[in-house]
């Protein structure tokens, strides 16, 4: 008896070894509505202990292990979004064995004739959809469990508030009485209403012939204001320097348009870029260039630098654009949350600004790298073509 089965129940009902576990245990912990499920096929059970609240459930399961023959009944596989992972978890795998379902999303998948080995699944119970929009944007396809407050109408409406474009099947009550399936985009979707037991598919549309590069947008395709942004040679080779690792942290501090944070988060989905930007009219840029390219992993903080990194979280990586002429006070508050193995870039336009920047992180203890870039770009004048210089920029390197 010291054993605690956990059964799911799909649309085909118990198979034959399930109907004899759930009539001849002691008590049957479940729901009121799978335990109407149970009834429905025929079956009685000795006793009835119910699921909900969960913590007195599990209260139950502890005081009567050893003493009393238990099984648990949920939905479809318990251990794929399910109660199997808790009692896994407070249980242990030597007392508890389990007897799956056909799933919901199973079913869903096979009626809308798509294959399902490729899905990102991410489940909205109890959460803020708006935390999932980043790493939903990631997928092509993406399969996503809803619940009563986070309806697939108010899901829908936050992914199209973020940029996304997905086409979305809303699949209800599979395998049951009011089974449907309902096809549309995001925005269709937001304006329905479904049943509760539902789910959602979303697949991204096929992308044009020549879609955006993950990397080397130019100039002209980052919305900005009178010439104000890292040029595009000057971006490759601060990214370069940066090296971004695959997940972490990355601060843009004076983030101007958000050129360097846009490229950045595109090229690894998996990081957090904060975009620390003071000016209003600079912000408006980036919250534009973020919403363009679904770039869904920028938080866009509003405001001075120091002051404004003090409630960020740590960071591994930080490239400064723009001091503002706090230079000093942004490499001290860099300095005393930067991870062990970070890195700091500087773009210094200016003499002042490569030597102070030598000076303060040589101070603070970091190996220094220093390159300049200097860009001579052809220009049309006349019917011919002329070089034409940029201003040299020079990028300083601080590694720990």
């Amino acid at each position: 008896m010291d054993e605690l089965y956990v059964i799911g129940i799909g649309p085909m009902g118990l198979d034959e070894v399930a109907k004899g576990i759930v009539s001849s245990y002691d008590v049957v912990i479940a729901s009121e509505r799978l335990l109407d499920r149970v009834k429905k096929e025929g079956l009685r059970v000795k006793s009835f202990f119910s699921i909900s609240p969960l913590k007195d459930a599990l209260d139950f399961i502890r005081v009567n292990m050893g003493r009393k023959r238990m099984v648990v009944l949920a939905g479809g596989d318990p251990l794929f979004f399910g109660i199997g992972r808790k009692l896994l978890k407070e249980f242990g795998k030597e007392r508890v064995k389990f007897i799956p379902a056909v799933s919901s999303m199973q079913l869903a998948f096979a009626k809308i004739k798509e294959p399902w080995d490729d899905v990102f699944f991410v489940s909205v119970h109890g959460r803020d959809v708006g935390e999932i929009v980043a790493d939903v944007n990631k997928h092509e396809k993406v399969c996503i469990l809803t619940d009563d407050r986070n309806t697939p109408g108010r899901i829908a409406k936050i992914l199209l508030e973020a940029g996304l474009d997905y086409n979305v099947f809303v699949c209800e009550n599979m395998g049951m009485q009011g089974e449907r399936v309902s096809e549309g985009d995001l925005s269709a979707v937001s304006k329905e209403a479904y049943s509760d037991l539902n789910l959602m598919i979303l697949i991204k549309p096929m992308q044009a012939d020549h879609p955006d590069p993950v990397f080397g947008l130019s100039e002209s395709e980052i919305t900005h204001a009178r010439g104000l942004i890292t040029k595009d040679e000057v971006r490759a080779v601060t990214l370069h320097k940066l090296r971004i690792p695959h997940d972490g942290i990355l601060w843009d501090i004076g983030s101007g348009s958000g050129s360097v944070a846009i490229e950045a988060a595109r090229m690894n989905p998996g990081i957090k870029v904060y975009a620390v930007e003071k000016e209003e009219g600079h912000i408006s840029k980036v919250r534009e260039n973020k919403r363009r390219y679904s770039a869904h992993n920028i938080e866009i903080v509003h405001g001075e630098a120091p002051e404004a990194l003090s409630d960020l979280p740590r960071p591994d990586r930080v490239f400064i654009g723009g001091s503002g002429g706090m230079l000093e006070g942004i490499l001290r508050e860099v300095c005393k949350n930067l991870k062990g193995d970070g890195r700091v870039v500087i773009n210094a336009a200016t003499i002042d600004t490569l030597t102070l920047g030598m000076k303060l992180l040589e101070a603070m203890g970091f190996t220094l790298d220093v390159v300049e870039v200097s860009v001579t770009r052809t220009k049309r004048l006349k019917g011919r073509d002329h070089l034409s210089a940029l201003n040299p920029v020079f990028i300083i390197v601080g590694e720990r």
